[in-house]
């Protein structure tokens, strides 16, 4: 991808059901656990090889795609609910941002914008530290994914941004190119991101220091 990447394909803004590089996944024999999420070829071509040698080892395992590409209107949709739901316990804006940000991205800001990105088989923690089989998972994914170009975008030892998600799973070769390019337009003109960015709440937080932060903030081998 040596073509600049769009500022609509960085945060989000455009419809990746219209768009040529993304295919449906309930269209391939990946899993999934609900119709009608796309990512892009590439990644999609190498994760159905991480899928299929993974039940080769773990038949009885679940291996299922639970969230893949999310549009800004997808993204924001989950922060205007969480927003609201923490509104009527928490007054200061700032404070309900931080909150919903150890869960969910800010619209515009998410790795899932960018079709790199996918989670798998579960969203708790729990799941992969204390379920057999989740333990099984998660060690096969920390031991093989990299073979097929992904990484774990938020894992332990970072010293900010999200809290580790052992689910979330990012195809390097393409989402370090359109992370890169997020940073240089953060470090140069930060404005031509943040003025897109029309999210409840957008205006009474500290927008671009939480951008930089959960937005950077990821495992050194994504970069």
């Amino acid at each position: 991808m040596a073509h600049s990447i769009p500022l609509n394909k960085l945060t989000g803004q455009f419809d990746e059901k219209k768009d040529r590089d993304f295919i449906p996944l309930d269209s391939t024999v990946l899993p999934v656990n609900k119709n009608g999420m796309y990512l892009q070829k590439e990644p999609t071509e190498q994760l159905i090889k991480a899928y299929n040698d993974f039940k080769k080892r773990h038949p009885d395992i679940p291996f299922i795609v639970v969230s893949a590409t999310r549009n800004y209107t997808y993204q924001n949709g989950i922060w205007q609910r969480k927003w609201d739901a923490l509104l009527k316990k928490i007054n200061d804006p700032q404070n309900i941002a931080t909150e919903i940000l150890k869960f969910s991205s800010m619209p515009g800001t998410s790795r899932h914008h960018w079709g790199t990105d996918i989670d798998i088989t579960s969203v708790s923690s729990d799941f992969f530290r204390q379920d057999k089989k989740g333990i099984i998972l998660y060690k096969w994914l920390q031991e093989n994914m990299p073979k097929y170009g992904f990484c774990q975008a938020f894992n332990e030892g970072r010293k900010g941004g999200y809290l580790p998600e052992e689910w979330h799973w990012s195809y390097q070769p393409i989402a370090s190119q359109y992370i890169a390019q997020y940073k240089q337009i953060l470090d140069s003109e930060p404005n031509k991101i943040i003025q897109t960015l029309t999210f409840t709440g957008h205006d009474k937080i500290k927008l671009r220091d939480l951008i930089k932060e959960y937005v950077l903030s990821v495992n050194s081998e994504c970069y």
